[in-house]
């Protein structure tokens, strides 16, 4: 069975390597959520390449863009994780936290409910937000994986 991956940041250095990672292992692994900050042409055409059913535009203006221009009706665009959340139960086996910044802080608490394990590449959330996250692992299992430091 393939393993369920959530790459949060996918348009970032980050994100498209673990996405060429992705790629090379196509068998393993099953994307199903991809975000970015406003980069939705981008993530458009990542969610089609990964035949990834789910995005996120975190910015409102390139939110409303995005559902203009996609004509993939099998792909479902969120703003928020919130909102993803909704329509997600199950958890999934991998989040890849990419999201530069502390403005990566949110989403990463919202998405630990539903994974197993956790990397993180976003000092300034581990930094700003340790507390927190610290809370929500154990709260749910998680397994936390720092990287890139």
């Amino acid at each position: 069975m393939k393993k369920k991956i959530i790459i949060l940041g996918s348009t970032g250095s980050i994100g498209m390597t673990t996405i060429k990672i992705v790629l090379k292992n196509k068998k393993i692994f099953d994307v199903i959520l991809l975000t970015a900050n406003k980069d939705y042409v981008k993530l458009l055409s990542q969610a089609k390449t990964l035949k990834c059913k789910n995005i996120i535009v975190f910015d409102k203006e390139n939110f409303f863009k995005a559902k203009i221009i996609n004509k993939n009706k099998n792909i479902k665009i969120f703003n928020n994780v919130k909102d993803f959340l909704k329509n997600q139960k199950n958890k999934v086996d991998y989040t890849m936290c990419a999201i530069s910044g502390i403005s990566g802080l949110e989403p990463l608490i919202d998405i630990i409910k539903i994974t197993k394990n956790l990397a993180i590449a976003n000092k300034e959330s581990i930094i700003c937000g340790w507390n927190l996250i610290q809370k929500k692992i154990v709260k749910y299992n998680v397994k936390f994986i720092p990287i890139d430091f």
